[in-house]
């Protein structure tokens, strides 16, 4: 009988453990799993991590902020450098008469990019004749130069920020279909550890550090929503000028007095990118979430889920289960 057989059993068949999912009870219960099983039955629940995480955190798309590129910074800074040197050419030719500085790129227009357009046009023409300024006209080119920097910087230092949940937001369908099919596809060699910790290791891992090559994915179904942003056009339309600026400076003969480098940003990519990375670290709170709590989580293979992330010894039967899902 199968009593008896369990009695002359030996002790080591008999502390098997016998809970995992689909297992028979008793002495004929699964064996534990071999170390490349429990690489694949972990791969797989790692994935079902993300896939639990996915629609809670795109529903906190309001908390994803974009990052400003350092490049941005840069644009400060030039202006700051710029008003210096208008200032020092001043003081170097205090006998010529002061010509009048042009209007501010604030007057007239309408709206952020109104005004940003009319700050440029007033000082493009200004920044093109830099080079052939002298003495107090150094001032005028150089000050106004700075009056577009300043001018787009101050325009686009807001709306940027919250690019990335805009973006979110209009194109969740394509992100959605970008991402499940990253998830799907993604290779997953380390699944034991991440599945082991921290908290946040399986959200970085497939997402964070995939984020280059998913905003290059991003960018082939939401680049016209990008191109169309007023923020985008106003960021675009500041580099341009900025490197006008600098080529004007450097054409001055003041390439050594103010050292500044021209901006070569695809800031399309960049905004995708920054909107990934935000993503991962909602989708990184809700796995933290889960793991804490992972009874009842899944929809693909909920024993053996929870199992892995209760850190359960893994069985044969589990990796069967996952394997023929």
């Amino acid at each position: 009988s199968v009593t008896s057989l369990c009695q002359r059993a030996s002790p080591k068949v008999l502390r098997l453990h016998t809970s995992d999912s689909g297992a028979n009870m008793g002495c004929f219960a699964s064996k534990e799993a071999t170390p490349e099983e429990v690489q694949e039955i972990c791969k797989q629940m790692s994935k079902e991590m993300m896939n639990i995480c996915l629609e809670p955190a795109l529903a906190n798309a309001d908390k994803i902020v974009v990052k400003l590129p350092t490049d941005f910074n840069r644009m400060k800074e030039a202006a700051e450098k710029l008003r210096k040197l208008a200032a020092d050419s001043v003081a170097e030719e205090p006998s010529q008469d002061k010509p009048a500085a042009a209007e501010g790129p604030a007057a007239g227009g309408g709206g952020m990019m109104g005004m940003l357009n009319k700050g440029l046009a007033m000082a493009e023409k200004a920044m093109d004749t830099v080079g052939d300024a002298v003495g107090q006209g150094f001032a005028v080119g150089f000050n106004s130069a700075a009056d577009v920097l300043d001018n787009a910087v101050q325009g686009v230092e807001k709306p940027m920020s919250t690019i990335g949940a805009d973006l979110i937001t209009a194109k969740r369908a394509e992100l959605i279909k970008v991402l499940s099919n990253h998830i799907v596809s993604a290779k997953v060699d380390t699944a034991f550890d991440l599945c082991q910790g921290p908290n946040t290791a399986i959200s970085e891992y497939i997402i964070g550090q995939a984020s280059g090559n998913l905003a290059r994915q991003l960018m082939t179904v939401v680049g016209e929503f990008i191109a169309d942003n007023d923020t985008i056009k106003m960021w675009d339309a500041a580099i341009g000028k900025y490197n006008k600026a600098i080529e004007a400076v450097n054409a001055a003969g003041m390439t050594d007095k103010l050292q500044l480098k021209g901006i070569q940003l695809d800031i399309k990519e960049y905004i995708c990118e920054q909107a990934v990375l935000g993503l991962c670290e909602q989708m990184a709170v809700e796995e933290t979430k889960v793991r804490a709590a992972p009874q009842g989580k899944a929809t693909r293979s909920p024993a053996v889920f929870f199992k892995v992330f209760n850190k359960d010894k893994l069985m044969q039967s589990d990796y069967k289960t996952v394997t023929s899902a």
